[in-house]
């Protein structure tokens, strides 16, 4: 019997858990301003005066996610420099394990014309 209300009790956590998780992820979709998509392109960043190559995984015209096994202080200004795109400014947003988000600093129709043709799937 006892065996029986420890299962339920372990079931009702992990659904709790995964009910959590969902809410967070909707709540920070409904936040975001821009529309991203899944990318895996090669991109360059440079902090002060290093440059270190890494892959973006996905974009959108306010900003990029990638990875870069580097932990960057949130609010660090960097350069990036996606796939063969000019290179642009951005401030770092968040950084969690091995990925780090990035917000560009130059305005949307800045980036629109960085991006040409491919600014159209972003919006």
């Amino acid at each position: 019997m006892e065996a029986r209300k420890m299962a339920r009790k372990n079931k009702k956590a992990k659904e709790t858990k995964a009910a959590n998780a969902n809410n967070v992820k909707d709540g920070l979709v409904s936040l975001r301003s821009f529309k991203r998509r899944t990318v895996v392109w090669p991109a360059v960043l440079i902090v002060n005066e290093f440059e270190f190559k890494c892959m973006l995984y996905d974009i959108s015209l306010g900003g990029v996610r990638l990875k870069l096994d580097l932990p960057l202080a949130t609010g660090a200004k960097v350069n990036i420099k996606i796939k063969d795109f000019e290179f642009t400014e951005a401030l770092v947003s968040w950084h969690a394990d091995a990925f780090v988000g990035l917000k560009f600093v130059e305005d949307v129709s800045y980036i629109e014309n960085m991006l040409g043709d491919y600014a159209e799937r972003l919006k």
